[in-house]
């Protein structure tokens, strides 16, 4: 948007440097040979306004495609903007699952963790119990020796107190052989025998407990896959989410473009028509002063003031000088009260007829006109008028009506645009004229 405003602003830029050098070319004098007749200008100001009318026309279609065109580019742009908050929907949904995912896999690490530790602990016990059953068998070999050594005494009770037990220990506890062993050797078989029975207790809850582990682990592994398919079904939605967001872009993107050529289309088209505007504005300049030059030369400037064209209304809306509302120069004064329509219009002066213009094509210059000679290169204008009550070489006196107020040609509103010049060379009106309410 902002490089289209760009684009407008150097084109009518552009235009007002093309307009004005345009009027100063057709205002260059033009040798006898190669001036233009009355009837040749007026078909030259009726081929461009023609003209300018087909641009117009074009123009108002153009501005119908546009609004279409645009109609269909603020749909599109509704419904990428839709499909982009499901994009950044599913793009949440993504983040937050991978969240989810972390979360779990910390408590599995978390649960490895615990298993690795309880394998070092299983380890650890096997070995102690595997070095303890050591110990132990390293005691049994030394208590086979003091057997051997009480069997070749001939000790009796021996034999009996063998066939009775039923594992060394409790052969050590009933058998008087217990006597023989010294009472530091039996306290350490005692304790012997109960750190290997709690080594086996230790070992059998170390797996017990990582069997736990170790279920809850598979517990949270199936849940984290569960969520990672999750995840790959929004990520699948995601993808296609954005697929559609590309194509709407894409789409958006093409009536962009579009609107882009016809502004272009529109701008180029208004600027010939305000080229075409100047130079129906410099024809009808040279029209002026060649009925000008076809009159009564010679003749007196009327005795006499100048009164007011539009007695009762005084209100002004635009000066003699340069209008920067049109950049352009106001060769007149635009007398524009409300109420001003269809108000009479009285001639400044007496004089003749010189231009009585009642054809216009809309939106164009004059509109419906007059101008009337006063003698000594002295005429007024009278522009924009409603209807014309007069016609050319009418001889007119100061005070005649010669029509009404209207808003004919180029015009943004009922007024009377008022001109005089001398010599064909505009003057400003307030030197000759006074309101009068």
């Amino acid at each position: 948007m902002k490089k289209r405003q760009l684009f407008r602003t150097v084109l009518s830029f552009v235009m007002v440097l093309a307009i004005n050098a345009g009027i100063i070319l057709s205002y260059a004098p033009v040798s006898a040979s190669n001036r233009m007749t009355e009837e040749e200008i007026k078909n030259e100001i009726d081929r461009i306004e023609q003209e300018n009318a087909d641009r117009k026309e074009e123009i108002d279609r153009i501005e119908g495609e546009i609004d279409k065109q645009q109609e269909e580019a603020d749909k599109i742009a509704l419904m990428l903007g839709e499909q982009k908050n499901e994009v950044d929907y599913y793009n949440n949904l993504v983040f937050y699952k991978n969240e989810d995912i972390a979360e779990k896999q910390a408590e599995i690490d978390k649960l490895t963790a615990n298993v690795e530790r309880l394998e070092d602990q299983l380890k650890k016990t096997e070995q102690k119990i595997s070095d303890a059953e050591a110990e132990n068998a390293e005691n049994l070999e030394k208590f086979a020796q003091i057997i051997r050594t009480m069997y070749t005494s001939g000790n009796s009770d021996m034999f009996g107190v063998l066939s009775g037990a039923t594992d060394f220990y409790q052969l050590m506890v009933s058998s008087e052989i217990v006597g023989n062993i010294t009472e530091k050797n039996y306290e350490f078989m005692t304790q012997l025998k109960a750190d290997i029975k709690q080594l086996e207790a230790d070992k059998n809850t170390y797996e017990t407990d990582k069997k736990t582990l170790e279920d809850e682990r598979t517990v949270l592994e199936g849940e984290k896959k569960v969520l990672e398919d999750e995840k790959t079904e929004l990520i699948a939605l995601q993808d296609t989410a954005q697929s559609k967001a590309d194509e709407y872009q894409t789409d958006y993107n093409k009536y962009q473009g579009i609107l882009n050529e016809l502004q272009y289309e529109q701008d180029n088209l208004q600027y010939l028509v305000t080229v075409g505007e100047a130079e129906i504005e410099a024809f009808e300049e040279q029209l002026k002063e060649l009925i000008i030059q076809n009159t009564q030369q010679g003749t007196t400037l009327q005795e006499g003031d100048w009164i007011w064209p539009v007695p009762g209304y005084g209100y002004i809306s635009c000066y003699f000088g340069w209008d920067y509302d049109f950049w352009r120069m106001h060769k007149g004064i635009d007398v524009g009260d409300w109420g001003i329509w269809g108000s009479n219009i009285y001639a400044t002066k007496g004089g003749t007829v010189i231009i009585a213009e009642d054809w216009y094509i809309p939106g164009y210059s004059y509109g419906k006109y007059v101008t009337v000679d006063h003698g000594g290169g002295y005429t007024s204008t009278y522009a924009h008028m409603d209807t014309v009550n007069v016609y050319v070489g009418q001889v007119v006196e100061k005070g005649d009506v010669l029509g009404t107020v209207g808003n004919t040609g180029f015009s943004t509103g009922p007024h009377l645009h008022f001109e005089i010049r001398i010599d064909g060379e505009p003057v400003d009106p307030f030197n000759y004229v006074e309101i009068y309410r």
